[in-house]
């Protein structure tokens, strides 16, 4: 499975247009995870979405984007996990080990609402 993950630093960019770099991740059952890391040559939130197409990504596990930009990764066939925050290891690990709905992993106002009908579904796995 090919994961993306926009970053600055160590840490996943808080919103997805502000990203310095894009994190790839290559990941299986029984497999070393592989991540390579590229600067964004692409400057539009359009060339980004389609550079992340365009890559085979199966999910993208990001801070803050629009609703435009992830019903165009949807429509695509990408999974998208947003409003995630912490470092990349801490939240690679809570998507391999199906964790990564911890209240912790979300940012600030942007946590599930509970008994109100809509639950995120943030199973991960590596499976």
């Amino acid at each position: 499975m090919k994961v993306a993950i926009p970053v600055c630093g160590n840490r996943v960019s808080t919103v997805f247009d502000a990203a310095d770099e894009l994190l790839m991740v290559e990941t299986g059952p029984g497999v070393a995870p592989e991540q390579s890391r590229a600067r964004w040559k692409e400057d539009t939130v359009i060339a980004r979405t389609a550079h992340i197409r365009e890559s085979g990504v199966q999910v993208l596990i990001c801070g803050a984007l629009s609703g435009s930009v992830a019903r165009m990764l949807n429509a695509a066939g990408v999974r998208v996990i947003p409003f995630i925050r912490g470092t990349v290891d801490e939240v690679l690990e809570a998507f391999c080990n199906g964790t990564l709905s911890g209240r912790h992993f979300f940012l600030p106002g942007c946590t599930p609402c509970e008994g109100q009908g809509r639950r995120r579904r943030l199973r991960g796995g590596c499976k």
